[in-house]
């Protein structure tokens, strides 16, 4: 079997609340600013645009590829200063499980070598932060970023 000639990264985490709430979380702008990003725009449709911001630092703007209403959204995604790598895709979706939710990222097409190692690198270590950040703040509405809110 020849290898893979990219790779992907596979996240998930369990948060005590219903799908509608973490689903919302992930796809309004006003909840997207309470965990993820400074400012957020996102048209929930397919095809739509969407466009994340942080103070100092990137802003990742895309398309939205797929969207179902209530159990996943799958953006294009490209680091900005980075456009001549090309594009990968960014999976989120919620299941119900139990007496809560399980969110799933899905970041795939990372190329293998050359910056792409990175890339790679980073992404996993920032997605891991922003999921259990989702988490405190879903379950206990508490940012991880902020050092006031305790």
């Amino acid at each position: 079997m020849a290898p893979r000639k990219t790779r992907t990264i596979r996240l998930q985490v369990f948060a005590d609340v219903s799908p509608r709430k973490a689903f919302r979380a992930l796809t309004e702008p006003a909840r997207l600013t309470r965990w993820f990003v400074d400012q957020a725009t996102l048209s929930p449709r397919k095809g739509g645009r969407y466009e994340f911001s942080w103070e100092d630092g990137p802003v990742h703007r895309g398309r939205i590829l797929e969207f179902a209403r209530e159990d996943h959204v799958t953006l294009s995604w490209q680091w900005p200063g980075q456009e001549a790598l090309g594009v990968t895709k960014l999976r989120l979706s919620v299941e119900p499980k139990k007496q809560g939710t399980v969110i799933k990222l899905v970041h795939s097409g990372f190329q293998r070598g050359g910056p792409w190692v990175e890339l790679y690198e980073g992404a996993i270590q920032g997605w891991m932060y922003f999921l259990m950040n989702l988490k405190s703040v879903l379950e206990n509405g508490h940012d991880l970023r902020s050092p006031y809110d305790w």
